[in-house]
């Protein structure tokens, strides 16, 4: 009575096969792990963000330099730094037209300095700025951050100067928002 005993006791492992894993499952596995080790690696090397970019553009004597968040999380800062240089000078009003899906995603803080203007078209919005009271050049910062619950996605949008309400010089951009 006591052997039995003794062998059910030890019986946990009983039904464990001895046979070595199956190849789908081998192969199952190192996907995972290779994987997660790229996961890990991409963040070390801080590939998942978040990141700066920017880009820039000549045209119909203008010149756009714009900084944006190439890649922003939900919760995060997503400054915009618009630059407008011209050699001729600004009128009596700077027209910078935005794509309106750009804004959807995010939490607007202020812009400095504030618009004198703003107007909706169909896909754009049209801030309408003050000229720089001295100087050939316009800076203007959005203080924004991606809004909090956002899932992944990229969003592309482009800025264009505006001259009698028509563009003379455009710059794009994308930024890739992660959850």
């Amino acid at each position: 009575m006591r052997e039995s005993l003794t062998s059910r006791s030890d019986a946990t492992t009983s039904d464990l096969s001895d046979a070595p894993p199956r190849t789908g499952s081998r192969v199952g596995r190192r996907i995972g792990v290779a994987v997660l080790i790229t996961i890990v690696l991409a963040a070390g090397f801080d590939a998942l963000g978040p990141r700066a970019g920017d880009t820039s553009a000549v045209g119909g004597g203008y010149a756009v330099g714009l900084e944006y968040a190439q890649i922003a999380r939900a919760g995060e800062p997503a400054p915009l730094t618009l630059t407008i240089t011209t050699d001729t000078g600004f009128g009596d009003s700077v027209q910078v037209r935005f794509c309106s899906t750009y804004f959807d995603h995010l939490d607007f803080q202020s812009w400095y300095p504030n618009p004198s203007a703003e107007t909706s078209e169909a896909d754009w919005v049209v801030y309408e700025f003050d000229p720089p009271p001295a100087g050939r050049s316009l800076r203007v910062a959005l203080d924004a951050r991606v809004a909090p619950g956002q899932l992944g996605g990229l969003d592309r949008c482009e800025v264009s100067v505006l001259d009698k309400d028509e563009p003379v010089v455009t710059a794009t951009w994308t930024t890739w928002r992660m959850p």
